[in-house]
């Protein structure tokens, strides 16, 4: 799954973009935030993708990420 796709998969759960610098976007859902780096054409690693999950979690609740693939 690319950069790209997690934040769009963010915005339309309600989450909203709080600011961009360089490749990495920060997002905020609720009172969660986190960062999602955006690299062309590069997928996110598994690691990388579960601590994205972890930080959202208390506002698109648990496993958000895995549901919506």
């Amino acid at each position: 799954m690319t950069g790209k796709a997690v934040v769009e998969l963010i915005l339309s759960l309600g989450g909203q973009k709080v600011r961009q610098r360089g490749s990495h976007v920060q997002v905020r859902c609720g009172s969660c935030q986190t960062t999602v780096p955006v690299h062309a054409g590069e997928d996110l690693g598994k690691r990388l993708l579960r601590a994205i999950e972890r930080d959202l979690e208390p506002a698109l609740g648990a496993g958000w990420l895995r549901r919506r693939r």
